[in-house]
C-alpha cells in the first residue's frame, strides 16, 4: 500500500475529515489531498509526527511506498547539492573578489598576500567544483541506471 493510501486509511479510521487530519498537522485540506492522491509528500518532521501521533512506525508508513523512499532520497541529495553549490560560489566569488579589488591598488605586501588569498580561494572553489560535478555525474547516472 502506498503512502497516500495509508494517510487516506489512517484519517478515516480515525473519523476526521481532510480538514481536521491537516489541522493536527498545521497543513491545509488541499495538502492531505495531495497527500492521498500522491500529488506530493508530507515531510520527514511531519512523517514523524503522523506516527508518532497514530501510534504507527515510519518504517511501516515509508518501507511500501518505493516511490516516497525515492522522493526522500532525491530530495535529501539535491539539497546536500545545492548546499556544496553556495559553497563553491562562494569560494571563488570571494577569491575572485579579492583578486580583482588588489589589480588596481599601489604594489605592497598586504596587497600581494591578499592577491594570494584570492587565487588560493578560487583554486579550493574550483577543487570543490571538480568533486561537486563528479557528484552529480554519478548521482545521475545512478538515476539513470535505476530508471531503465
Amino acid at each position: 500500500m502506498n503512502l497516500g493510501n495509508q494517510i487516506a486509511m489512517i484519517r478515516k479510521e480515525q473519523q476526521l475529515t481532510q480538514e481536521k487530519f491537516g489541522e493536527l498537522f498545521h497543513v491545509t485540506r488541499q495538502t492531505v489531498s495531495n497527500w492521498e492522491n500522491e500529488k506530493s509528500y508530507p515531510d520527514l518532521q511531519t512523517l514523524i509526527d503522523i506516527s508518532n501521533r497514530f501510534d504507527i512506525s515510519l518504517d511501516t508508513l515509508l518501507k511500501e511506498d518505493s516511490k516516497m523512499v525515492t522522493a526522500i532520497d532525491r530530495e535529501r541529495a539535491l539539497g546536500t547539492m545545492k548546499r556544496e553549490k553556495s559553497i563553491i560560489d562562494f569560494f571563488t566569488g570571494a577569491g575572485t573578489g579579492f583578486v580583482a579589488s588588489c589589480l588596481f591598488s599601489p604594489y605592497s605586501a598586504k596587497r600581494n598576500v591578499i592577491i594570494i588569498i584570492g587565487l588560493v580561494m578560487i583554486g579550493i572553489g574550483w577543487y570543490k567544483k571538480a568533486k561537486y560535478d563528479k557528484t552529480v555525474f554519478k548521482y545521475m547516472t545512478e538515476n539513470e541506471t535505476s530508471q531503465n
